[in-house]
């Protein structure tokens, strides 16, 4: 059976990037077709972000209710792995139940089936024992990505496997776990295993973990640190170089020439594009070295009125820079090319034994676009929240020049990071810049009053000073 329909825009992928493209464009006013060839919600829903993060939440109350042991609670608690699964299978199955009916709401069609295209405004839908053709002015693509296979660690679903197939295991945990990768996947799940009693051991041929310009040394050092005293262990500089399965366990050589033996190895070293099938070659869409579809700043790609978002181009592969390029795309689909991807404008958030996040321009990272980088921070320590809730590690940086006080990003460590990160987000594209954080009346005790108390001998100093301040955030929008 074949059908015919035609829209403004179609958008192949229902991720993160996907369908907030789709709903973007629907509040824009515009006919949208939305196809998704598997489960809806992509990655982010049903193996990354959402059941992530729903466990990771029940890993961070086993160690707090451990650390206030004597502070007014009694005993410890353990882990249980097989229930916190069913937990998050409960969270994921509940959001994916009430997707199709959220976009049907906003006016968005679903459409199941593979995509293909067909030409520059064709696409071909075949599903449920069916084949549509779709027809549209604008196409998006976002059809994300999958992990990215170890040369030397080759996956087998079992014994070595990726971040999809652990989301899948619904017992006990191995008791010895090797993960390949200290990125942001490597040390979530790494912390995750810890806490549910597996012995964990992370290798990264890089010289510390969450090598990334954005995250500042001294978040790094502090995340190795606590792992330390977890017993979390860390291989830094070191490659694996033997992957042997010998029945259940599995012998590793490394770069040191040492060897180890473990009941599993997760590889965690990064992502690649989902483009196969696609039709982009009928379309004539380029694609770099990598298989990663090229865009230009307005995420239109070689072919005037196809974009892309998400993992399946250039730039960070996560749920926040997905959901970023989606109002970009959406947006130029609808309205002509008016809006240029920005990531620095995007936070990075990592949730692990220290909730790390990040916006904007790290220290180093100014000094090398020409700035003279000062660092106003505040620590946790000092803290009547931290202290009260007995978890006083971390710290607050907020990076701004030296020489006129603008706002250029900062670096949260500690509780809620991921949520406080919003508070640098909009500082950096205020007019206000550095001095948005002064505006603000907070609560007191609370996590964010820490920013101004940071802030506040730089901002007294610059309105005692005499200087010319330039105060507006280095991605204030101006009109």
């Amino acid at each position: 059976m074949t059908s015919r329909s035609r829209f403004d825009l179609i958008v192949i992928g229902s991720g993160p990037g996907g369908y907030k493209a789709a709903v973007t464009a629907a509040h824009l006013g515009a006919r949208v077709a939305l196809i998704e060839k598997g489960l809806p919600g992509g990655t982010c829903l049903n193996q990354g972000c959402i059941p992530k993060k729903a466990m990771l939440y029940i890993a961070s109350l086993i160690e707090d209710v451990n650390s206030l042991q004597g502070r007014g609670l009694k005993g410890t608690t353990q882990g249980d792995f097989a229930g916190a699964w069913r937990h998050k299978e409960e969270v994921i199955s509940g959001i994916r139940g009430h997707f199709p009916l959220w976009l049907r709401h906003l006016g968005v069609n679903m459409f199941a089936g593979a995509a293909r295209l067909l030409d520059p405004r064709s696409v071909e839908v075949c599903g449920e024992g069916k084949t549509l053709h779709l027809q549209a002015e604008r196409i998006i693509l976002a059809t994300g990505s999958r992990p990215r296979p170890h040369p030397v660690c080759r996956h087998d679903g079992e014994k070595i496997i990726h971040s999809g197939d652990f989301m899948r295991i619904s017992g006990a945990l191995p008791r010895r776990i090797l993960i390949v990768g200290g990125g942001a996947i490597g040390v979530e799940l790494g912390y995750l295993c810890h806490q549910f009693g597996s012995e964990v051991t992370i290798v990264d041929t890089a010289p510390r973990l969450l090598n990334k310009p954005e995250i500042p040394l001294r978040a790094s050092g502090m995340l190795q640190r606590k792992f330390d005293r977890l017993g979390i262990h860390h291989r830094l500089e070191t490659a694996v170089t033997r992957c042997q399965r010998q029945g259940e366990t599995i012998t590793l050589g490394f770069s040191d020439d040492s060897q180890a033996e473990f009941d599993c190895v997760l590889v965690a070293i990064g992502r690649e594009p989902r483009t196969a099938d696609l039709g982009l070659d009928a379309a004539g869409i380029q694609r770099d070295a990598r298989g990663f579809i090229e865009t230009n700043e307005f995420l239109e790609t070689s072919v005037a009125g196809i974009y892309a978002v998400g993992d399946v181009k250039e730039g960070p592969m996560t749920a926040n820079a997905a959901l970023h390029d989606a109002k970009v795309a959406a947006t130029n689909a609808v309205n002509g090319n008016e809006l240029a991807r920005n990531y620095r404008r995007v936070p990075v958030v990592i949730d692990t034994a220290l909730e790390i996040a990040a916006v904007g321009l790290s220290e180093d990272m100014a000094e090398s676009a020409g700035f003279e980088p000062d660092v106003a921070r505040a620590n946790y320590a000092g803290s009547a929240k931290a202290l009260g809730r007995h978890d006083a590690e971390g710290f607050v940086e907020v990076i701004h020049d030296e020489e006129t006080g603008q706002m250029l990003g900062g670096c949260i460590v500690g509780p809620e990071a991921g949520e406080q990160i919003q508070m640098l987000t909009a500082a950096c594209q205020s007019p206000r810049g550095l001095w948005f954080l002064k505006d603000i009346s907070y609560s007191h005790p609370s996590w964010c009053e820490e920013l101004e108390n940071a802030v506040d001998p730089y901002t007294a100093e610059f309105l005692q000073s005499g200087k010319a301040i330039f105060r507006p955030g280095i991605y204030a929008i101006t009109d």
